[in-house]
């Protein structure tokens, strides 16, 4: 598929701009010849030159290259970032520099002197039929964006992930369309890193449960009935998150005691949980966290890693402990920025 060149992609995204602003009710028109900037904004009698680069999915990465682009340029301009799909770590590096953005998602955000603008918005229906779509959503898409993510440079079978996650071969097709159509994989199949990563972050929610007690680590009735599985094959309970990071090398200063977070294969291992180790009524006081796995590829690939100075539990592959960190975006950006794993690729 060709893909859009940078000059129509930043048109069709001042297009976007426009209509954004112009919905709430603020005046833009295209910067006359031989002005610099792209748009000229009036808000409450406040003109506001404005200069738009837009991309598919933006991420840090995409936010250190523009940054770094306009760096050395002193310019009155203000600038706007425009993308279908604009990541929570990324709105808060563009926040921190003083640039604008819309995600077509609905949120436009314009700053300027004598000018703030922080608004909800329709989604952007780019003049067609629907909204953007989300370039990943569902389980097909977090499994294919996931399987890309852990073997970047020797993309697997799509047959070989449809068996695993038990879907269709054709419901992992059409995820794989999907993260093409929005730039997000390269023509030879291979994911585009960074991005990726920064895409599946934006749709990586998942919901913890805190639980008071640990589960059993042992042959028990309640062992089994959770399908805690210590085993070294099939599914089973898999520590990610914090403690996962840190078992896998990441810059991180905890104790062994440090409360772990784990994900489960199945919503009835999930109840069993709650049920059988009580719900916490303070999420501080919990002994462990459980969540449901977003993709069956999570408890079924598991791993030892120094089992014994971690209470002895399977872990989870690196990059879902990334997602984890992903999600907080002050503390575990910071830590994403120094963590170089040597047992996997960094995809982030």
């Amino acid at each position: 598929m060709a893909r859009t060149s940078k000059a129509s992609l930043n048109a069709q995204g001042g297009s976007a701009f426009t209509r954004a602003l112009t919905s709430l009710g603020h005046h833009v028109i295209d910067a006359p010849k031989g002005t610099a900037g792209d748009l000229v904004v009036t808000v409450d009698g406040i003109e506001v030159v404005v200069d738009i680069e837009a991309a598919s999915v933006v991420n840090p990465a995409t936010v250190e290259r523009l940054l770094a682009a306009a760096a050395g340029h002193e310019t009155t301009r203000t600038h706007v970032v425009v993308g279908d799909l604009i990541t929570g770590p990324a709105r808060e590096a563009l926040r921190d520099k003083g640039w604008g953005w819309l995600d077509r998602r609905g949120h436009v955000v314009l700053r300027a002197k004598g000018v703030h603008i922080d608004a909800d918005i329709s989604t952007d229906q780019r003049q067609t039929a629907g909204p953007p779509p989300k370039p990943i959503s569902g389980t097909a898409a977090v499994s294919w964006a996931v399987a890309l993510l852990m073997s970047p440079e020797n993309p697997p079978s799509m047959r070989e992930i449809a068996r695993r996650v038990s879907l269709s071969h054709s419901a992992i097709v059409t995820a794989s369309k999907r993260l093409r159509d929005a730039s997000l994989v390269r023509s030879d199949g291979r994911p585009l890193i960074p991005e990726l990563f920064w895409a599946l972050a934006d749709a990586w929610h998942p919901t913890p449960v805190g639980l008071v007690e640990m589960p059993p680590r042992d042959g028990t009735s309640t062992y089994t009935a959770l399908g805690v599985n210590l085993l070294d094959s099939g599914p089973g309970w898999a520590v990610a998150g914090t403690v996962g990071a840190a078992a896998w090398g990441a810059p991180l200063a905890i104790g062994t005691t440090y409360p772990p977070d784990f994900y489960v294969p199945s919503a009835a291992a999930l109840r069993q949980a709650t049920l059988r180790l009580g719900e916490a009524s303070r999420f501080e006081e919990r002994a462990c966290t459980v969540a449901m796995a977003p993709t069956p590829l999570l408890c079924a690939e598991r791993y030892d890693r120094d089992r014994n100075a971690w209470g002895g539990w399977k872990f989870a592959h690196g990059i879902f402990a990334a997602l984890d960190l992903a999600q907080d975006r002050a503390r575990g950006a910071e830590v994403l920025t120094g963590w170089d794993p040597q047992d996997f690729t960094r995809v982030w």
